[in-house]
């Protein structure tokens, strides 16, 4: 029997908002039942109502509720972070596609914020193995074209792409390619950022995210496709 999620709690940005405020752990440690009801259990019914949902776009998406799977941790890791602050005044949550973790294979994406909702679709960072086979399939005509009508169906709906990490073209590759733009990338994924719908804090939160997700399928497609 499908899950039903009836929607996210106002409290929840509340509760973002006071700890973007306050942020730190004898704070965080007082309102531990708060984040539990507020925010914990009801992503884990989230995920899990998007079970269903995922599978209308893709066989191979995983949707795990749990932290760690598809909820990602609220505490921050600032061993290598300019951002010292404790805790991430955010949700994160992520459905990936494929073999691998959910920081490695292409991912839908939504973050809850206090302020924003940001959804999309993509890889943050490419594995060494990864940044070789997009490198190959950007500079191929075939599916570097692909990639540029992907681009313009996602854009065409309200979705940007991530900026180019490296200055210059990689070593091997015309600096004039005519994707020479897109080589310069370490991942690509595409995104929106939009006020808090509505549509989060009731039962139409899951349709929400499934239009999204379907919305930004054509890069998610292409990555599977050139990453697999």
């Amino acid at each position: 029997m499908a899950s039903t999620f009836a929607g996210f709690s106002r409290e929840l940005l509340d509760f973002f908002t006071e700890l973007e405020q306050t942020n730190n752990k004898a704070w965080f440690d007082q309102q531990r039942e708060r984040y539990q009801r507020v925010m914990l259990e009801p992503a884990k019914s989230f995920v899990m109502a998007m079970q269903p949902a995922l599978a209308t776009l893709a066989p191979g998406l995983h949707a795990e509720p749990r932290v760690g799977g598809s909820i990602l941790r609220v505490a921050r890791d600032t061993r290598f972070s300019k951002d010292k602050t404790p805790y991430k005044a955010h949700l994160d949550m992520m459905f990936w596609e494929g073999a691998g973790s959910s920081k490695q294979a292409p991912s839908f994406f939504v973050r809850i914020a206090p302020r924003r909702l940001t959804i999309g679709a993509g890889v943050h960072g490419f594995t060494p193995e990864q940044i070789e086979r997009y490198r190959q399939a950007v500079a191929d005509e075939a599916s570097g074209e692909a990639l540029r009508d992907a681009i313009r169906v996602v854009s065409a709906r309200g979705f940007q792409l991530n900026e180019p990490h490296y200055k210059r073209v990689p070593r091997g590759f015309a600096a004039d390619h005519r994707n020479a733009a897109l080589l310069r990338h370490n991942g690509l994924y595409a995104w929106r950022s939009d006020d808090v719908p509505e549509a989060l804090f009731g039962p139409g939160a899951v349709a929400y995210c499934q239009q999204m997700f379907s919305a930004s399928r054509p890069i998610q497609a292409w990555l599977v496709a050139t990453l697999s």
